[in-house]
């Protein structure tokens, strides 16, 4: 299993995103995109180099305020 197949398991079983047919239909659009990537980032070993390429600046995808309010949008748009 590659890293963003297992990102995607990983995903719809942590609950963050919600659960069902509605993550599925998410999960193949663009948008999902930019989560799936930093799923799988988050997810992988990290390394000293990997520290000076974190954007600071960058909106934090995964962070748990944001992505209650992303399991509601996901619901209502794709359930």
């Amino acid at each position: 299993m590659n890293d963003f197949a297992q990102a995607r398991l990983d995903m719809f079983e942590s609950g963050l995103f919600g659960h069902g047919n509605a993550f599925w239909r998410w999960i193949a659009t663009v948008e999902a995109r930019p989560y799936l990537a930093a799923f799988a980032a988050d997810r992988a070993p990290s390394s000293e180099r990997e520290f000076f390429a974190v954007d600071l600046a960058a909106e934090d995808l995964l962070d748990p305020d944001h992505l209650a309010e992303l399991a509601q949008q996901i619901e209502a748009t794709h359930g």
